[in-house]
């Protein structure tokens, strides 16, 4: 598949930028327990190359910047999600103009996660994260994600 872009990444941020609403199912853990989410959350734009990230559920709520390097095809983040914590550096991948891959490694897990655009105004996102350096599964995520 061809397309143009711009720019590797940026662009694709941008269209982020609003306030969603993300529906999400989760299975983990050996028994792969499933566990369902509403969450909200808003991106806003900070500066040419950063963003936030600012989330609220029924169980938590958050903030995470975003710095992109798109020279070296990286978002540092402040934190990471799960834990809070230190921040990460995650590779991405861009797919198409819809679709970017995020590759990341935090508390002996490493994740990868697809958010791909359907329109400008709905999202379908998922993450699967193994145990640090096994093919075993210990979440799989499912979200469609709704602008508000």
């Amino acid at each position: 598949m061809s397309f143009t872009i711009t720019t590797l990444y940026s662009d694709w941020f941008n269209r982020c930028v609003g306030s969603w609403e993300s529906h999400r199912r989760y299975l983990m853990g050996p028994k792969k327990s499933i566990d369902n989410l509403v969450t909200c959350f808003n991106i806003e734009k900070r500066a040419d190359d950063e963003w936030a990230i600012l989330w609220k559920s029924d169980r938590n709520e958050g903030e995470m910047g975003i710095i992109l390097d798109e020279t070296e095809g990286v978002i540092k983040r402040s934190r990471n999600y799960f834990e809070g914590g230190e921040g990460t550096v995650t590779r991405l991948e861009r797919v198409d103009q819809d679709t970017v891959v995020f590759y990341s490694s935090y508390g002996g897990a490493d994740y990868r996660e697809e958010i791909r655009f359907l329109g400008n105004d709905f999202r379908l996102r998922q993450t699967v994260g193994y145990k640090t350096g096994t093919d075993k599964i210990i979440v799989v995520g499912q979200y469609a994600e709704y602008k508000v």
